[in-house]
């Protein structure tokens, strides 16, 4: 079991991430998933932190169930993200689609 806390994430910290690899921890073993997006929602003045959105994407032969995960990209990491299954994109690549929600 996974001792991570979360922690308050932002915007900047994924902009430079989007088309990297991140790894997600799980069994029976890490898979891979790719930001493919990382965008602000609607600002809200009385917010301390903008709403964000991640997007990842997995290979057609791994897919992920609803849940929080433990992920690591290069030096960014770890960090324990909600994702939620999202219907792939019309035009998309090819595989199943996550988002993470910040607000």
């Amino acid at each position: 079991m996974n001792n991570l806390l979360p922690r308050i994430m932002t915007l900047d910290e994924f902009t430079p991430l989007v088309g990297y690899t991140f790894i997600a921890e799980c069994d029976p073993a890490p898979i891979g998933i790719t930001l493919v997006e990382a965008s602000a929602l609607r600002k809200n003045l009385k917010l301390e932190r903008p709403p964000f959105i991640l997007i990842f994407r997995s290979p057609l032969t791994a897919q992920l169930i609803a849940g929080a995960y433990v992920l690591r990209c290069g030096e960014w990491g770890p960090g324990l993200i909600d994702l939620n299954s999202l219907i792939a994109p019309q035009g998309g690549q090819p595989g199943y689609y996550y988002q993470a929600i910040f607000s």
